[in-house]
């Protein structure tokens, strides 16, 4: 049985086999840093000519090998999920320097600052108490998932904008692209409510996929607090969406603080914890702080 490294160096020499018209193609497996400083091991395939390419990681591949899967069933499999991903894809390289075109494929996304500094440091970012704005476009987008790029200090010279003008156009477009939703708790995931029980709600977006950025579409936040009447304490669950809580069904600050990092250290996967801070809402001033 190949251990992980010879699993996925394994895949690297003999997936173009299983790929249709594998002529002139090259693969590349390497470790993709993604977001928290976690690494995971990305295939990617194409021709010379292809500068951006879809990545597939390959630790559920893995995983199931482990469990006893037949090694040559996995690389059909995973050769078929990749020319998946490929429809509608790759971009021609014209298309990732023509700005005018990656304009209307921007949006952004929060991440924790402590656990991506060391990427931030070749990224345009905005600070947002624990917080980074980070900003990415998207290259892929449909109903079965999604892939994108970190837009880094150089694309903003190959684009010739500023960082303003790529904030103004990535927080104009974000809402296109993943509109945002709020529900109560009962409609997003199966838990049965009692009567009395304090109205729980989650804000994502539609796609329940980095739907925690909501939390800084303009006006949702202002606009669900004024209907509430409340302020509102913010939970982030993970990257992906954020609980609201009225100011006045929140109860002991600390409590929620608490419940907020042991959900972190037990439930959530490394790369999707957002953070172990909750946050406070004040729809006078709207503005969000880190609630103390």
């Amino acid at each position: 049985m190949l251990n992980e490294k010879e699993f996925y160096c394994y895949v690297e020499h003999h997936i173009l086999e299983y790929i249709k018209q594998p002529e002139d193609k090259e693969v590349s497996v390497q470790r993709v840093c993604k977001n928290n400083q976690v690494f995971m091991t990305g295939l990617s395939i194409g021709t010379k000519e292809v500068h951006f390419r879809p990545v597939l990681y390959l630790e559920p591949y893995y995983h199931k090998y482990f469990r006893g899967s037949i090694l040559s069933d996995l690389l059909s499999e995973i050769a078929a999920s990749y020319e998946e991903y490929q429809v509608e894809f790759p971009l021609k390289e014209e298309k990732i320097r023509d700005y005018e075109f990656i304009k209307k494929q921007l949006f952004f996304r929060i991440v924790n600052y402590e656990k991506n500094k060391e990427q931030l440091q070749i990224c345009p970012y905005d600070r947002m108490e624990d917080l980074a704005v980070t900003y990415r476009w998207s290259a892929y987008h449909r109903h079965d998932g999604m892939a994108s790029a970190i837009v880094r200090e150089q694309d903003l010279k190959m684009w010739g904008i500023t960082k303003e003008k790529l904030r103004t156009d990535a927080f104009k477009n974000a809402e296109k692209i993943f509109p945002p939703v709020i529900k109560r708790i009962e409609n997003v995931i199966p838990v049965h409510v009692e009567e009395g029980d304090i109205p729980i709600f989650v804000l994502s977006n539609n796609d329940y996929m980095n739907g925690a950025s909501a939390m800084f579409y303009q006006g949702i936040l202002q606009e669900f607090a004024e209907r509430m009447k409340e302020n509102l304490y913010i939970l982030p669950s993970s990257i992906h969406e954020v609980i609201l809580l009225r100011e006045s069904d929140a109860g002991d600050v600390r409590e929620l603080s608490y419940m907020v990092k042991e959900t972190n250290r037990a439930v959530v996967d490394p790369e999707e914890i957002l953070s172990d801070s909750i946050y406070y809402y004040d729809r006078i001033r709207n503005k969000i702080t880190i609630a103390r």
